[in-house]
């Protein structure tokens, strides 16, 4: 008896251990200003082989002809993002809502919803998703991007 009371300790023990706890994620992990660093998208091609967008991190304005876009979510649940020429301009910028849902954050801009699954370390945080990049109505490209926070 006490050979199975040890045993089932142990097994427990065991797997209380192994078992992967995760934090919840928390909003105020994400409010505040957030710059990108890098980006990669491929795009799935249905007769032809897949296309890369690869922007390392230092390649951004030299990849993507364009500013880091800045990003910032505020604590209403407000969301805003600019995008900037090389020269620094205001070319265009995206407004609507957040919210995590589980493991993922949600933007909602002009009724469309998008869910990018994302991790938070330190100052940058690590997005994934699949997306319409393309424009070609299918959520069949696979986006991945890190932002680093904004210093005030």
């Amino acid at each position: 008896m006490m050979k199975n009371l040890v045993l089932i300790f142990l097994t427990l023990f065991m797997l209380s251990c192994s078992t992967k706890k995760e934090e919840p994620l928390r909003e105020e992990e994400l409010i505040g200003k957030w710059t990108n660093l890098s980006l990669l998208v491929t795009m799935k091609r249905l007769e032809k082989e897949d296309s890369i967008l690869h922007a390392k991190e230092g390649e951004w304005e030299k990849v993507l002809k364009i500013k880091p876009i800045l990003s910032e979510f505020k604590d209403d649940g407000t969301f805003k993002a600019q995008y900037s020429n090389l020269d620094e301009e205001i070319i265009k910028e995206d407004e609507g809502k957040w919210f995590i849902r589980n493991d993922s954050l949600v933007i909602v801009i002009d009724g469309h919803e998008t869910t990018y699954h994302f991790t938070v370390n330190n100052d940058r945080v690590m997005y994934k998703a699949h997306l319409d990049w393309d424009g070609e109505g299918h959520k069949n490209d696979y986006y991945d991007g890190v932002q680093i926070k904004v210093k005030e």
